[in-house]
């Protein structure tokens, strides 16, 4: 199952929201540990601050702040806490039901009683209470801080995927992307010129194909005009081998349509020319009818009129002589239908056909390549598909030749 896509766009204002959301989360943590670190590290300063103060130093004690000396003389809640043998050190001390302190240890050097500075920070100690006073206030910024990065991501989103946007919009209209469109974005604009070097090729590639088109069928008017040439002389008085001779002057006639075919493919540009589908069908089907139609197989064109199609006549005569001659040679029974009508053209076979065998191989030889390739050379549609339980359907389709044409 092939996986949602997403716009550049959309990639961009996600990824940017969620890292926002994360730093946020993170900072408020960050915050709020540093908060009780901060104020345990302010404690435990006064209290060491007051313990190693030299008696003769004056001094402001703060209000809930005792010394005691020696561990008896501790409250019996504090006493619980503190280990007798404690090291010099500063304390954090939770009781239960007599609030939070903070102790400064200070044993005696010289084995006397040990020093007791305890700071009762029950009172001060509202950083919980405070950041619940305050949750208001912390998700408002939190929000406007959300807000913020969804407006600068967005701002951001807009400045990469523009350019993206105007470089597939470009692309869809076949028109080569220019070097200034890449909004200055170093991807964008490695990727353009990706595609007009891509076009390039392209254009190098069609214009080989088609000079060599050109040279090809120029190339073989020649042999042609003489073998024509020479075909006329011998009609003025026809050999005695009177079938051989049909044979050869059908093969120049068909070589001819297809040196035609191959020249029209080597021409740029549209064409404004129409042809008359209905006649140039019953004149292909005289040509190739006689001589490559098997014995018993009916061959019938259904049209009730006239049928105007967008097309040269010389191209009209390249494509279907071609398809009519491919259904004589692959059916050897039954009947061979053509139908004509406005917009569309089709030929259906009873026999082998060649929808048996895959479009892609080999069997049909330059004739279908050619049909196909001139298919979408005037914007034609062209589908082959199998006939149950036999044959073939092959049918052209095109558009209208205008708001009167037939």
């Amino acid at each position: 199952m092939r996986p949602k896509t997403r716009s550049v766009r959309g990639l961009l204002l996600g990824a940017m929201a969620l890292s926002a959301a994360l730093a946020l989360a993170l900072m408020g943590a960050f915050f709020t540990a540093f908060s009780y670190d901060l104020e345990d590290a302010i404690f435990d300063r006064l209290v060491a601050t007051e313990a190693d103060r030299h008696p003769d130093e004056p001094s402001i004690v703060p209000s809930g702040m005792t010394t005691y000396v020696g561990h008896a003389s501790l409250p019996p809640w504090l006493r619980e806490s503190l280990p007798e043998d404690a090291p010099r050190s500063e304390r954090e001390v939770f009781t239960r039901g007599h609030g939070h302190f903070h102790v400064a240890v200070r044993p005696d050097a010289a084995r006397g009683p040990t020093r007791y500075v305890v700071f009762d920070t029950t009172a001060l100690t509202s950083t919980t209470r405070h950041l619940q006073r305050t949750a208001g206030l912390l998700v408002t910024s939190a929000l406007l801080a959300l807000l913020g990065a969804a407006l600068l991501s967005r701002f951001v989103a807009r400045r990469l995927s523009r350019p993206l946007e105007q470089l597939v919009s470009r692309v869809r209209a076949d028109v080569t992307p220019r070097p200034e469109e890449d909004g200055g974005i170093a991807e964008v604009h490695m990727l353009a010129a990706a595609l007009r070097a891509r076009d390039l090729r392209i254009q190098e590639l069609l214009e080989r194909e088609r000079a060599f088109n050109r040279d090809a069928s120029h190339e073989l008017r020649t042999p042609l005009a003489v073998a024509q040439g020479a075909v006329e002389i011998l009609e003025l008085d026809p050999p005695s081998d009177g079938e051989t001779f049909e044979r050869l002057r059908q093969a120049v006639r068909h070589m001819g349509l297809l040196t035609e075919g191959i020249l029209w493919l080597a021409r740029a540009g549209r064409s404004d020319e129409t042809c008359e589908l209905v006649g140039i069908t019953r004149e292909m089907a005289a040509l190739y009818g006689d001589r490559h139609r098997h014995d018993g197989v009916e061959l019938v064109i259904e049209a009730s009129d006239e049928v105007l199609a967008p097309l040269p006549g010389a191209v009209a005569r390249v494509m279907l002589g071609n398809l009519i001659k491919n259904a004589l040679d692959y059916t050897s029974q039954g009947r061979i239908v053509i139908q004509v009508a406005p917009g569309s053209w089709s030929i259906r076979d009873t026999g082998v056909g060649f929808g048996q065998v895959q479009p892609e191989h080999a069997g049909f030889g330059v004739g279908l390549s050619l049909v196909e390739r001139l298919a979408r050379r005037f914007s034609w549609d062209l589908s082959i598909r199998p006939e149950e339980p036999h044959g073939t359907r092959v049918q052209l389709s095109w558009p209208p030749v205008g708001p009167h044409g037939t």
